[in-house]
Parts: C-alpha cells; sequence; structure tokens
C-alpha cells in the first residue's frame, strides 16, 4: 500500500509541475500576445500618418503625373497595410490556438491531480 501511495504521490507532483510548467507558458503567450496588440496599435497610428502625409503631398502636387504618382503610392501603402493586418491576424490566430491548447492541457492535468488525490485519502 505505502508503495503504491508513494507512486501516487510522485505521479501528483510530476502532474503539479507539468502544470505549472504550462501555467507559465500561458502566461508567457498572454504578455506575448500583449505585445503585438501594441505593435498593432503603432502600426494603426503609423497607417494613419501616412494617409496624413498622402493628403498633404496631393494638395502640394500639381499635374497628372505627380497625382499619379500619389495614387501609386496609395495603393502601395494600402498592400502594405493589408499584408500587415494579415500577418497580425494569422500571428493572433496561432497564439490563440496555443493559450487554447495550454488551457485544455492545464485542466486536464487539474482534473489528473483531483483524481490521483481522490485516490490518495481512500
Amino acid at each position: 500500500m505505502d508503495s503504491s501511495n508513494e507512486k501516487l504521490k510522485q505521479q501528483l507532483q510530476t502532474l503539479q509541475k507539468q502544470q505549472t510548467d504550462a501555467e507559465l507558458s500561458l502566461d508567457m503567450l498572454k504578455r506575448e500576445q500583449n505585445e503585438w496588440i501594441w505593435l498593432e496599435e503603432d502600426f494603426e497610428r503609423i497607417c494613419y500618418e501616412e494617409r496624413e502625409s498622402l493628403e498633404l503631398m496631393r494638395e502640394v502636387w500639381q499635374g497628372d503625373r505627380a497625382r499619379n504618382f500619389g495614387y501609386y503610392l496609395e495603393d502601395l501603402q494600402a498592400d502594405e497595410k493589408n499584408k500587415w493586418r494579415q500577418t497580425f491576424q494569422a500571428e493572433e490566430e496561432k497564439r490563440q490556438e496555443k493559450i487554447n491548447t495550454y488551457q485544455k492541457n492545464i485542466y486536464q492535468l487539474e482534473s489528473k491531480q483531483q483524481d490521483i488525490q481522490k485516490e490518495l485519502f481512500q
């Protein structure tokens, strides 16, 4: 009986360590997610400033060639903005998937720990 109790206690300790590691990884992912949110906000600010600059240039520029170049720059900026948004979205999806995986893992570890504790106290 003591040897089985000892094995259960070791399993419980192992599961607790795994849970702690998973919780730390989850915290790191959440911090990383916050950093990406800040980057996205910075990106939005930069896009706004670019739009303002293009508007100013369009007012200052004269002639068809200059306006066409302005439209070219706008198209270029829009393409770049779309690529960045897609990158942000893809990264967010990856992080959310990892977060969900860690949360499921933590739940399973907690469930296993409860089962072992029930066995220990019977």
